[in-house]
C-alpha cells in the first residue's frame, strides 16, 4: 500500500469528494437587515411593512388636536369666508376681553397682527381727519410710525430686562390695548370740544395702560416691573396727547 493510500485510509469517514466550505462560519450566520424605508416604519418595530410609494421624510399622522405650529384646526381646505369670518371672531373676543378685562391668562395667549393693524389704521385715519388742511398725510404717517415703533421699542425694553414674553405676543398686547385710544379720537372727531375730549382721553389713556400691565404681567419682571411699566406708560400717554391737541 502506497504511502498517500494510508493517508486517506487513516481519516475517519472522510471523503475524496467531500465538497470543501471555505466561506467563514461568521458569514453563515444571520445578518442584521441593513435595508430602510425612507418614509420609516409605522406601528411595531418588528413589523415590516414597506413605506407607501412617494413618501418622503418621517411618517406623522395629525390629529385635530395634534397640528404643527400649535393650531387644532385645518384651514387648507376651508372656503375663504370661513377663515375670514373666524379670524374676525378672535379680534373680536379678543377686543371685548381688553375692553373688559376677565380673564386675562388665556387672552392673548395665540396671538395675531390683524387686530394690531386694524386698530393702528384706525387711530392714524382718525388722527388725519382731525389734522389741519393738508397735513391729513404727515399725520397719518406719524401716527402709524408712533404707534408701530413705540410698540417695538417698549416689547424690545421687556425683552432686555429678562421678559418671558415672545416678541410678538407683546407687539399684539400692545396694539390690542390701544382700541380704547381709538375709541377716544373717533370721540374727539364727533364732539370737537375741550371738555369732552380730555376726560374721555384721560379714561383712555388709563384704560390701556391697565389691559397692557395686565397682560404683560406673566412676562415675570418682579425686580424690574417698575422699568417695564414706565415706557408703556409714555407710549399711551404721548398718544393720547397727540390725540388731545390735534
Amino acid at each position: 500500500m502506497s504511502r498517500n493510500d494510508q493517508l486517506i485510509d487513516q481519516d475517519d469517514g472522510f471523503g475524496i469528494d467531500t465538497t470543501f466550505n471555505t466561506e467563514p462560519a461568521s458569514a453563515n450566520a444571520k445578518r442584521p437587515d441593513l435595508s430602510g424605508s425612507i418614509g420609516g416604519r409605522l406601528g411595531a418595530s418588528g413589523s415590516s411593512t414597506p413605506a407607501p410609494a412617494g413618501s418622503v421624510g418621517p411618517q406623522t399622522a395629525y390629529s385635530s388636536n395634534t397640528l404643527p405650529g400649535g393650531y387644532h384646526t385645518n384651514t387648507l381646505d376651508e372656503p375663504i369666508l370661513t377663515t375670514i369670518g373666524r379670524d374676525f371672531g378672535k379680534v373680536g373676543r379678543k377686543t371685548i376681553q381688553v375692553l373688559y378685562p376677565k380673564g386675562r391668562d388665556n387672552a392673548l395667549k395665540e396671538w395675531d397682527l390683524w387686530g394690531p393693524l386694524f386698530f393702528c389704521l384706525s387711530l392714524a385715519v382718525t388722527m388725519s381727519f382731525l389734522a389741519p388742511d393738508q397735513q391729513e398725510s404727515a399725520v397719518f404717517t406719524g401716527v402709524f410710525a408712533l404707534v408701530c415703533i413705540g410698540s417695538c421699542v417698549v416689547t424690545l425694553n421687556c425683552k432686555l430686562l429678562g421678559g418671558h414674553v415672545s416678541f410678538f405676543q407683546s407687539v399684539c398686547t400692545l396694539g390690542y390695548c390701544i382700541s380704547p385710544m381709538a375709541i377716544a379720537a373717533l370721540v374727539s372727531l364727533l364732539a370737537h370740544r375741550i371738555i369732552i375730549t380730555l376726560p374721555v382721553v384721560a379714561v383712555a389713556v388709563g384704560w390701556s395702560i391697565s389691559a397692557s400691565v395686565g397682560f404683560l404681567a406673566g412676562a415675570q419682571l418682579a425686580n424690574r416691573r417698575l422699568l417695564a411699566v414706565y415706557p408703556i406708560c409714555l407710549f399711551y400717554i404721548c398718544i393720547g396727547w397727540i390725540i388731545i391737541i390735534s
